[in-house]
């Protein structure tokens, strides 16, 4: 889907809000307002809010991914994604794993994988989810990897260098794409 200026602004405002509310608390009347736009709009594009996360999300994560090739520079620009953003990762988190939130990111994380499936790259964990046999549930299993290590970090109030996280992460995505 080409993206519209429209929609560009929908995922703008989205960031902005949550750079200080949980994205638990938002709404779409809240994102509206932000993006200057009318309810009619949003419904146009999305079918809710966590339709617009997942949109923003795949932007936000192929934005970083368009022009690495390797698992070390995939692994360096998420996290120091996250560590430059960590208010918004916090209000994105849930505040626990029981929270349905928890289970719509993992849902958005792992169809972000499986769309990525279909790319031409040297990323491992691309290449592992083309040769798996099981596909989605690689893709599952990464992203409750990825998010476990976001809850843990952010537990640790990201007191831990990034290139210790960095370097657990090429271990932990090697260790599972192996």
């Amino acid at each position: 889907m080409r993206v519209t200026r429209t929609i560009r602004d929908f995922e703008n405002a989205l960031i902005t809000l949550l750079e200080k509310n949980s994205f638990e608390s938002l709404t779409v009347d809240q994102i509206c307002k932000e993006a200057l736009m009318h309810r009619s709009s949003f419904y146009r594009y999305f079918s809710d809010k966590y339709d617009l996360l997942e949109q923003t999300l795949n932007a936000q994560i192929n934005k970083l991914t368009e022009n690495t090739d390797s698992e070390d520079d995939i692994i360096k620009q998420l996290l120091s994604y996250i560590d430059k953003n960590k208010d918004v990762i916090r209000h994105l988190a849930p505040n626990s794993a029981r929270s349905s939130l928890y289970t719509e990111i993992l849902n958005i994380l792992s169809q972000v994988l499986l769309e990525r499936r279909n790319l031409e790259t040297n990323d491992p964990i691309v290449t592992a989810l083309q040769k798996s046999d099981n596909p989605e549930m690689l893709a599952y299993v990464l992203s409750g990897a990825i998010i476990g290590t976001f809850y843990w970090w952010q537990g640790n109030n990201y007191d831990v260098p990034t290139e210790d996280v960095i370097k657990f992460a090429r271990a932990a995505t090697k260790s599972l794409t192996n």
